[in-house]
């Protein structure tokens, strides 16, 4: 692992050798460059957590920042480190020299903006939700297999440790089937009518924004639902203020999921098996801490702090995939994402 600062406790292997022969580029060396140079598209919160996180991961670099805010493109650089900054995103595309480009703009321009950079023959990792809906998901992963370029939705909760525990106690039938999964993801967002969360041009609502999250884990668990059942709540501006999901499977698994951007909500997620659960403690889509509580009521407890912020797990994996010429992530394969996206599809069919 590549981590800048020394590590506090051992940490389970986060990646995977087996490569599948599908996701493999086969035209594509093993790269040996020493230092990953990171593009990174748009300059807002997101990108700039990302940007601290990619400065703690060794053999990576923060090497050009494009916004068409000239000041806020050049205090991003000055604060990342960045060797250049651009106020054009095609300058950005076109550099020669970045290896891989981070897409952090609004949900509403990731087709756009993706597009572009594999246009000019730029791997993506593109900020979830890949993009509005599973037709145009599809449109950018299409084209990226053609040009033979990796792209990767960064759902950076997939690459956590806790994700990691979580799956491998399931894989070791620690809380028997699954029978009920239960998450939730919602806050109070400010009104405001031109603003991401409610502006519907910007890709706004809670299903895209947070609800990604606990449809996230239901699949991750249980697979694709058999059924789906929503009540979708409007805002005034027409986006999906919150959303009440649950979700039925062949083997007779439920998952209840809520999204909200209208009111909070505990932000955390238990896993009902039958021989126990796991509870996910808050903030669960970046959780640190997790408990497995049995039915005879043993209980234990597993921590682990970030290293840096949580995306530096996302990171890594990435540079672990280019490394390896593939052009899809063996934990975040294309098929996945498009899973989650056409369950949001259906969710948001609903609105009413």
């Amino acid at each position: 692992m590549r981590f800048k600062q020394p590590l506090t406790k051992t940490l389970k292997p986060q990646f995977q050798d087996g490569l599948r022969n599908n996701h493999q580029n086969p035209f594509q060396k093993k790269l040996t460059m020493k230092t990953y140079r990171w593009g990174i598209l748009g300059a807002g919160k997101i990108a700039d957590k990302f940007c601290t996180a990619l400065n703690f991961v060794n053999d990576s670099q923060v090497f050009a920042i494009a916004s068409r805010d000239a000041i806020n493109a050049q205090t991003f650089a000055a604060k990342h480190h960045a060797d250049k900054f651009y106020t054009s995103y095609i300058d950005l595309a076109t550099n020669p020299n970045i290896n891989i480009i981070y897409i952090a703009t609004p949900h509403a321009f990731h087709y756009q903006h993706t597009m572009l950079c594999l246009q000019h023959r730029k791997h993506v990792l593109c900020e979830k939700p890949m993009s509005l809906n599973s037709r145009l998901s599809s449109e950018m992963m299409d084209f990226a297999t053609k040009q033979n370029l990796f792209l990767m939705e960064g759902l950076w909760t997939r690459f956590m440790p806790f994700t990691e525990k979580i799956v491998s106690l399931i894989a070791d039938d620690a809380i028997g089937a699954i029978k009920h999964l239960q998450a939730d993801f919602g806050f109070t967002a400010p009104f405001n009518i031109n603003g991401r969360m409610f502006n519907k041009a910007l890709g706004g609502g809670s299903v895209l924004d947070v609800g990604i999250y606990p449809i996230f884990l239901a699949t991750l668990l249980l697979g694709k639902p058999s059924a789906i059942h929503a009540v979708v709540n409007k805002a005034a501006t027409g986006v999906d203020e919150s959303a009440d999901m649950l979700l039925q499977y062949t083997n007779g698994s439920t998952a209840h999921l809520l999204s909200s951007i209208g009111f909070n909500t505990t932000i955390t997620a238990s896993i009902l098996g039958t021989k126990g659960r796991i509870e996910v403690h808050n903030p669960f889509f970046k959780a640190t801490d997790l408990s497995l509580i049995l039915n005879d009521g043993t209980t234990k407890t597993f921590s682990f702090p970030h290293l840096c912020n949580g995306f530096e797990y996302e990171i890594e994996h990435v540079m672990h995939c280019l490394e390896n010429g593939l052009l899809q992530s063996p934990k975040l394969p294309h098929s996945f994402t498009l899973q989650v996206s056409n369950i949001m599809d259906e969710v948001l069919g609903n609105l009413a």
